[in-house]
């Protein structure tokens, strides 16, 4: 160990774990990535662990010497009711063990329907069985930060794109693999909207981390100005090189596609997010961490070229 501040990654071998530990591998951190079996996750500056994030003593023996915890254990949307309370509960104890401070990869499921953008301050008043889980985790998380037993930094992103991501946008829009493909989008399609670019999400996670001096505070990833899903369909669609038509699913549709469609099974009750402005504010954020949005241009550039390469080595 160097004597630097050592950063732990809980979740590493995912989507938006994998991409924290290359922003603090980056920026010179010490930073432990665990995961259940301590494979590699392809940064071989960062030191391995392995662990059951599900288990108090386990995480604790993983996380000795940590300075900031990072929670981005995500257990498959059908677990989040079993799995997501011991994970967060294990973490809260491994932090309080180490006096670490616990950064935390969240959404904005807890906030509900809203009447203009989503700002840090607004209240929970979550509308669905997830978002309700999502509130009683941020909950928990702050409580135990109140009650001095860590420090707490929380950190929300808007829907996700990018290869790999499962999300109500990512597959729908940037997955079609020829021409003549048709883009499902749910809700509707000419509302505005804030995408996050996961990348930007890993990017604030880092930096909160590494700069966050607050006892408990909730930050949101910046954004762009918002697009709508009409225009990002057609912006993927013109990287890819074809012509995509776009089909909105409304709820009753939506209900009839989850009989084949795993994900469309849950995006009915999630379907209320795109069928009201669904905008992100991260303005706060860029301000104290001058932390600035990737472009959608970008971002979709970005999302193409990743899925070709991934594409190329099956």
């Amino acid at each position: 160990m160097s004597g630097q501040p050592l950063h732990v990654v809980v979740g590493a071998a995912g989507a938006t774990g994998r991409r924290v530990v290359a922003h603090l591998v980056a920026a010179g951190c010490e930073v432990r990535a665990l995961t259940r079996d301590g494979r590699s996750i392809g940064h071989p500056e960062a030191e391995l662990g392995a662990a059951d994030a599900a288990d108090p003593a386990a995480l604790v023996a993983a996380t000795v010497g940590a300075s900031v915890i990072y929670h981005c254990a995500m257990p498959p949307i059908s677990l989040w009711q079993q799995d997501f309370p011991l994970l967060t509960d294990a973490v809260v104890t491994a932090a309080e063990a180490a006096a670490a401070r616990v950064v935390f990869a969240d959404n904005t499921w807890m906030y509900g329907r809203v009447g203009g953008p989503m700002t840090p301050d607004l209240p929970y008043r979550p509308v669905s069985s997830l978002g309700v889980l999502r509130a009683w985790l941020a909950d928990r998380l702050q409580h135990a930060a109140a009650a001095g037993r860590i420090r707490l930094s929380l950190v929300r992103a808007g829907e996700l794109y990018e290869p790999g991501v499962r999300s109500m946008i990512a597959g729908n829009v940037f997955n079609a693999p020829g021409p003549g493909d048709r883009a499902f989008w749910f809700g509707s399609p000419d509302l505005p909207i804030t995408p996050t670019f996961i990348d930007d999400f890993a990017r604030t996670i880092a930096t909160v981390g590494r700069a966050d001096t607050s006892d408990c505070a909730t930050w949101h990833v910046p954004h762009p100005e918002p697009t709508t899903g009409r225009a990002l369909v057609a912006s993927a669609a013109r990287e890819a090189g074809r012509r995509t038509a776009l089909t909105a699913v409304r709820g009753r549709h939506l209900r009839a596609l989850g009989t084949v469609v795993p994900l469309a099974r849950t995006g009915v009750e999630l379907l209320y997010q795109f069928e009201q402005p669904f905008v992100v504010d991260g303005a706060a954020t860029t301000k104290a961490f001058d932390l600035w949005p990737t472009p959608y241009a970008v971002g979709v550039r970005e999302t193409h070229r990743l899925a070709g390469l991934q594409h190329s080595f099956p």
